[in-house]
């Protein structure tokens, strides 16, 4: 682990808002190869980490990212190609249902919020995305967060290709795309 990640405060979430941190543990670790963790502090897109509860640390959610697979980590991504998308992850029994949904605002501040589970919310979100910008789905510190005060749920943000930095090469780019791609399928099989 390099320095920068040793000090990389991106990489520890606080859970102290979380009443039943047990629930939240066993909710946020279901994402744990499923959804990618960008860094803003360091600039890096870690596709391969693990997520750990430590004593020393409050029992806060930390994120490790695998040190013997350098070639899982992206570098030079900066925070202007990641934006908020309003999406949240909730558990099926935050609405007496089974399984995730997604909720996602209407356009029409007016009408309700409607639960849609996780599979067909996926499903829409591509098909309304470009082959060149794709619904590329990942998380940040702080996307952790209650929901209805006790039940935890998780804000997606969107990583967004064509905003990435001129650094990062055209191959780069499609190597994102597939691995947050192929996270996202598991995604989509829970």
């Amino acid at each position: 682990m390099t320095v920068a990640e040793q000090n990389n405060s991106d990489l520890i979430w606080d859970m102290h808002r979380l009443s039943d941190r047990a629930r939240a543990q066993r909710f946020v670790l279901q994402f744990q190869d499923k959804l990618c963790v960008f860094s803003g502090t360091v600039r890096q897109l870690y596709t391969n980490y693990g997520m750990h509860f430590p004593e020393d640390y409050e029992r806060n959610l930390v994120i490790l990212p695998n040190p013997y697979a350098f070639h899982d980590t992206f570098n030079h991504v900066n925070e202007e190609a990641i934006t908020a998308t309003g999406f949240h992850i909730i558990p099926g029994e935050a609405i007496k249902r089974k399984s995730l949904y997604m909720l996602i605002k209407p356009k029409d501040p007016k009408m309700p919020v409607k639960p849609i589970p996780m599979k067909r919310a996926l499903g829409v979100l591509q098909q309304m995305r470009t082959e060149e910008d794709p619904f590329l789905p990942v998380l940040l510190k702080g996307d952790l967060k209650p929901f209805q005060g006790k039940i935890p749920c998780l804000h997606l943000h969107r990583l967004r290709l064509p905003y990435l930095s001129p650094r990062i090469t055209s191959f780069e780019k499609q190597e994102i795309k597939r691995v947050v791609l192929e996270r996202m399928q598991r995604l989509a099989e829970l």
